[in-house]
């Protein structure tokens, strides 16, 4: 009976070992595959990488020419524009929409400017009229200068 376990027990080893055997060897060869795609994709991505930089450096040569090819002298024009070529509709929301603030400050400046003049008029006409009235007074004798006195405190 002991010869038929230990049998047993060997054989179920061997298969172990038979199956463990077997994985190792799949999982060899499935890491060969491995680094062989991986060698594959990097030697693709350097042609490509090449390339690109290929492409990039013809396209950039092929604008250089283009751009020498095309070189033409500066024009310069000196124009008065009274109107903008472009963006004018933003042009004419800046312009009429302060166009009224402004009407409404010159109106203020011209009256401010009527008011101020006609105050410095009626100043200047003031003064002459005290500088007479002065002079009166100095020449005047003590009655008449106390008659001038109640006279212009009464007004």
């Amino acid at each position: 009976m002991e010869n038929e376990i230990i049998e047993t027990v060997l054989t179920e080893v061997l298969d172990e070992q038979k199956q463990s055997n077997l994985l190792a060897g799949k999982n060899g060869q499935f890491l060969a595959e491995q680094v062989l795609i991986l060698k594959r994709m990097e030697e693709k991505s350097a042609m490509q990488n090449e390339e690109l930089k290929n492409f990039i450096i013809s396209k950039m040569e092929g604008f250089s020419s283009l751009v020498e090819s095309h070189a033409r002298p500066v024009k310069r024009e000196f124009r008065i524009l009274l109107f903008p070529e472009h963006g004018t509709t933003n042009y004419y929301k800046i312009v009429f929409g302060r166009i009224f603030f402004w009407l409404m400050m010159l109106c203020i400046v011209k009256y401010a400017y009527l008011l101020g003049d006609k105050w410095l008029t009626a100043e200047y006409e003031n003064q002459k009229y005290q500088k007479a009235w002065e002079t009166l007074y100095k020449h005047q004798s003590k009655a008449n200068q106390k008659l001038m006195q109640k006279v212009f405190n009464d007004n």
